[in-house]
């Protein structure tokens, strides 16, 4: 009996259906592949588009192996369909990812299949990108990078209130998160990329990485703006960090960007073929220690430097190689975010992010934008 690998779901959502396919599909499919070959089995709706636009080396319609399916006393789905591919096929043992759904391996097994998870990955290979894929990811940062300077056009053209909140003349009143978010995301989805949670977090809200922001923007306040878009045609993210402050900064404000550029730019600096992701974390945090920038529990809350320095970008915005604590060896043709932080409560934060690709002497940096804090 022959072995396969087995995945069942929608290329819209998971990567490693798009990767295979290289076709978007809302609803789920199925990729089987048997000895060298991949076969996709995908509805009415989809099989004809299919056919002409995959990537796969088989495509079939799903219906007659659903029919055979019912007929077999496995009832209806695609589970069911699969399993009359695979008896078809002469296929007993099938591979699965970590995330395929219970309930389809129980059918799976109940019907004689030896279902077995993928304790890693499917695809190391998707680790590495292509020239192609690379071309792609610089497209999506180019588009995360001019939505940047957008963002900070707003804030040139905003002006300081006697409360110390921005006004801007396109805005019916004081300015918050959701008018600057609302300047990036409409450019990104202009031209092509849809975004995802776009990060604008002032002051108190800034001292928390992932919070989205919801608050005025205020002067004299570290702002946090994080976009990571993803290009609707190819698939691929960019992702980019910068923070800014409207007027003039105060010294600790100053002090904990300056310290946090520095620490990326130590970060940037080792990024090479061989270099351990661990090391780049390290040299980070040793230096925030030796500017006094500590990290741990603040009256009851993270802060300091608490998460990873960087992680892999391609079909997910975050997905392997991690550069953190335990990480293991960057590769030429890794494509990683350099992104350190420090965060305190009643300061705020501060975190700048570049993407680069990993080379055999050294990076080449995608993002290539400068890093300024004050904008007047």
């Amino acid at each position: 009996m022959k072995k396969s690998i087995l995945m069942i779901g929608a290329s819209e959502h998971d990567a490693d259906m798009l990767y295979v396919s290289g076709i978007f599909v809302p609803d789920p499919f199925i990729a089987v592949k048997i000895g060298s070959v991949w076969h996709g089995l995908f509805s009415p709706l989809e099989v004809d588009r299919a056919h002409k636009q995959s990537r796969l080396d088989e495509t079939h319609l799903e219906t007659p192996w659903g029919e055979r399916a019912q007929a077999s006393g496995w009832g209806k789905g695609l589970a069911a369909t699969a399993a009359a591919f695979l008896k078809a096929h002469n296929v007993s043992d099938i591979l699965v990812p970590a995330h395929f759904p219970l309930r389809h391996a129980e059918q799976l097994s109940g019907w004689g299949f030896h279902v077995k998870a993928a304790e890693e990955g499917l695809f190391s290979e998707r680790v590495t990108k292509s020239k192609t894929e690379i071309r792609h990811l610089a497209q999506a940062e180019r588009l995360t990078k001019r939505a940047m300077q957008r963002a900070e056009a707003f804030l040139a053209e905003s002006s300081i209130g006697s409360d110390d909140i921005l006004l801007h003349p396109e805005v019916a009143g004081k300015v918050k998160s959701k008018h600057l978010r609302s300047v990036i995301e409409t450019y990104l989805i202009q031209h092509g990329a849809m975004p995802a949670h776009t990060i604008v977090a002032c002051g108190r809200e800034s001292s928390d990485p992932h919070h989205i922001g919801h608050g005025y923007l205020r002067a004299g306040q570290p702002i946090i703006i994080d976009i990571f878009p993803r290009v609707l045609a190819t698939g691929y993210w960019g992702d980019m960090t910068r923070t800014y402050l409207k007027g003039k900064a105060p010294e600790r404000v100053k002090k904990l960007y300056s310290t946090v550029k520095e620490g990326q730019k130590i970060g940037l600096g080792m990024v090479s073929d061989g270099v351990s992701g661990d090391a780049i974390h390290r040299a980070i945090t040793t230096h925030f220690d030796r500017q006094g920038f500590k990290t741990g529990l603040l009256r009851g809350r993270q802060s300091g430097f608490f998460h990873g320095t960087g992680h892999g970008v391609g079909l997910e915005i975050h997905e392997a190689p991690r550069v953190s604590t335990g990480s293991g060896t960057l590769k030429a043709g890794h494509v990683i975010t350099i992104e350190p932080g420090l965060y305190y409560p009643g300061m705020g934060g501060v975190r700048l992010e570049d993407m680069v690709v990993v080379q055999p002497d050294g990076h080449t940096n995608l993002t290539r934008h400068p890093c300024r804090l004050e904008i007047p």
